[in-house]
């Protein structure tokens, strides 16, 4: 039933890149894809979060990739606007040769993991990185069609602070010689091999991919699993993977950005507050946080959103309509889901509907903070938790 009400919003959700000014639309750092070993390294990584990468029709001598270098890395990394497909929020960040996070870090909002790299360093073991972090903070007023183009990014990296991001890399050794024996020696070596591979062989047929070697020969295979560890960890736009991991709330915004579309419910069943329509209320409202981030960076300001009601006055479908960003839109879904409203009434008859609701954001000192706090206290209908006054919504505003 839930399913049914959120495809109400009728957006489709086959995403297309979005591009932000200054943005690439390229992959950071396409793999040789001529070369068989290049091949054989991304088919050893684990599937998911990688970019879709294109088989190659011809192959030439493995040996003949090129290896990754440090000015290759700087010129597709360095002053470029990224963001982390992870939605890592630590400044110390530690990945393996598979491109997953061995260190410890909690996962925000996309708006606030657009990540600029200014330093590289390329050693054997791994490569280094060293940027700073910015926040998206967008813009409350203009044309809404140009919404999800219209935002500033403010860092939010301390100046004496850096984002240090470490990759480890496939160690290149030189081959080893192998030592000469006898035909009878490689006769007897042969058959025992052969014997101890029928005794140890798995039952199963289907075995999981091996991860890659901590080293190899072959320079080819060593860049390309570092290029495709780049792919995993960022993205040099928003593009149709990282559209397609957000919220549903995030993607019903940019799907409609994206397709000139209306972000307004289509079906018939879903009615507006107007004539003859009473429109829904607020009984009960969960004042949204605002977090460090935006605090220190004193970002505040309204945000709106398109809301589904059902019959019984429960939020079925949120959709972002104006954000504010710095991982405040999150904090205002999660808080208007928690809110408890009274339906609205056609005919005096409970129906499902469709509001916009505005959320403020302040920045906060002791004495708001205090004032902000949640009472536990139940609350008579049409009371505001903020003022403890009757009609007055609070930090929401249904606009009729």
């Amino acid at each position: 039933m839930r399913l049914a009400w959120v495809a109400a919003f009728v957006l489709s959700l086959i995403c297309t890149p979005l591009s932000h000014p200054q943005q690439d639309s390229s992959p950071l750092l396409p793999p040789d894809s001529n070369s068989t070993s290049t091949k054989a390294a991304i088919a050893q990584r684990p599937s998911g979060g990688e970019l879709a990468e294109s088989s190659a029709s011809s192959s030439i001598d493995p040996a003949s990739g090129p290896a990754v270098t440090e000015n290759e890395l700087r010129q597709a990394l360095v002053g470029k606007q990224l963001f982390l497909r992870g939605l890592w929020l630590s400044d110390d960040l530690h990945f393996g040769l598979t491109g997953a996070l061995l260190s410890q870090s909690g996962r925000g909002s996309y708006t606030l993991c657009d990540v600029e790299i200014e330093k590289v360093h390329l050693t054997k073991k791994r490569l280094e990185l060293e940027g700073v972090r910015y926040g998206i903070h967008f813009e409350d007023e203009g044309d809404w069609s140009q919404q999800a183009a219209a935002f500033d990014r403010i860092r939010v990296t301390p100046k004496k602070k850096h984002l240090v991001i470490v990759i480890d890399r496939q160690v290149v050794v030189s081959p080893k010689k192998e030592k000469k024996h006898s035909g009878k020696d490689k006769a007897s070596g042969t058959r025992g091999a052969a014997h101890v591979a029928s005794l140890d062989r798995p039952k199963t047929t289907a075995a999981p991919l091996p991860a890659p070697a901590p080293e190899t020969t072959n320079p080819a295979v060593s860049a390309a699993l570092l290029r495709g560890n780049l792919n995993r960890i960022f993205a040099p736009r928003l593009d149709e993977q990282m559209l397609a991991a957000m919220p549903d709330y995030w993607q019903y915004f940019y799907n409609a950005q994206l397709n000139h579309q209306s972000i307004e419910p289509t079906d018939p069943k879903i009615v507006h507050p107007g004539p003859g329509v009473a429109g829904p209320t607020i009984i009960h409202n969960i004042v949204p946080p605002s977090n460090d981030y935006a605090q220190h960076a004193q970002i505040a300001g309204v945000a709106s959103y398109k809301v589904i009601l059902g019959a019984d006055g429960k939020p079925l479908a949120i959709a972002v309509y104006r954000p504010i960003g710095f991982g405040l839109d999150e904090n205002a879904v999660a808080a208007i889901r928690k809110s408890t409203f009274a339906p609205a009434r056609r005919d005096g008859k409970p129906v499902a509907s469709v509001i916009d609701m505005a959320v403020v954001f302040r920045i906060l000192s002791p004495r708001t903070e205090r004032a902000a706090a949640p009472d536990t206290t139940p609350l008579p209908p049409n009371v505001s938790a903020v003022t403890g006054k009757p009609l007055l919504p609070g930090p929401y505003t249904a606009i009729q």
